[in-house]
């Protein structure tokens, strides 16, 4: 029987053909863009070791009514209003974790 807070994993292939594990760490719905973005924490035995592991984010697209009818799209980089908000919302997590 599958806990229930063990978080949604996600296998998100590069550009080179390797697919990468990361869990869900977040969602959020922005009240500025009324989008939904989802940060994800790669996870795998080269992470479980590291002291600050990159946390990636993106805004995810649905197109359907199903748990994986959904794109990974990437946030703009020139995107500072998003970033900045990304960003503080990420800090306001990582503070409720500590």
């Amino acid at each position: 029987m599958m806990q229930q807070n063990e978080p949604t994993r996600y296998v998100i292939p590069d550009g080179e053909g390797n697919d990468f594990e990361f869990a869900e760490r977040l969602r959020y719905e922005s009240p500025r863009s009324n989008k939904t973005y989802i940060f994800l924490e790669p996870i795998g035995a080269d992470y479980d070791e590291a002291e600050e592991v990159d946390i990636f984010v993106y805004e995810l697209d649905e197109y359907g009514d199903g748990d994986n009818d959904f794109n990974l799209v990437p946030i703009a980089e020139d995107d500072a209003e998003t970033w900045d908000e990304i960003e503080e919302v990420f800090n306001t997590l990582e503070d409720e974790l500590d």
